[in-house]
């Protein structure tokens, strides 16, 4: 933990139209903030890389016969939890690492149940330049900040597909 962020992974995955995954969120249920890319912890003794691909997995089932990685952010980025909707946290936030992978495999590659916990009921393929808004508002910045970075690579997939 970095000075009392939890060290993290982000994954934006991207189709050959140039479309952002975006996971549906089981819970809560009632949230008009559901939408969100895989994200999650890196384990003890695990580097961004190896979390990146375990998280992968466990929220998507695709593995790296069904993508390709394209991009590593070149720095990390954070974001607080707010106290009130987190009032038992231990932590102040997330501190994250984001990755851009390409689907390179069919959609049938993707399975949500990894029979543990299943982060999220469904997905959507969004436009990169709606996803910011779309998540919860305490993430809003750091989405903003990958849309930044990668939105170069991922508009040139979309070009060459159109």
């Amino acid at each position: 933990m970095s000075r009392g962020y939890r060290q993290n992974v982000g994954i934006m995955l991207i189709n050959d139209k140039g479309q952002v995954w975006m996971g549906i969120r089981s819970n809560p249920s009632n949230s008009p903030y559901r939408l969100q890319m895989p994200q999650g912890g890196i384990d003890a003794g695990e580097n961004p890389t190896e979390a990146v691909w375990r998280e992968l997995r466990e929220e998507t089932g695709l593995t790296p016969h069904s993508v390709k990685l394209i991009a590593v952010a070149k720095k990390w980025r954070k974001y607080d939890l707010p106290p009130e909707l987190f009032p038992r946290r231990t932590i102040k936030g997330q501190r994250q690492k984001w990755f851009l992978f390409l689907l390179t495999g069919s959609e049938a590659d993707i399975c949500l149940e990894n029979g543990v916990y299943q982060e999220f009921v469904g997905y959507e393929w969004k436009d990169i330049d709606t996803i910011a808004a779309l998540v919860i508002p305490f993430k809003r910045a750091v989405y903003e900040s990958v849309v930044a970075e990668f939105r170069p690579m991922v508009v040139r997939y979309r070009e060459e597909n159109i």
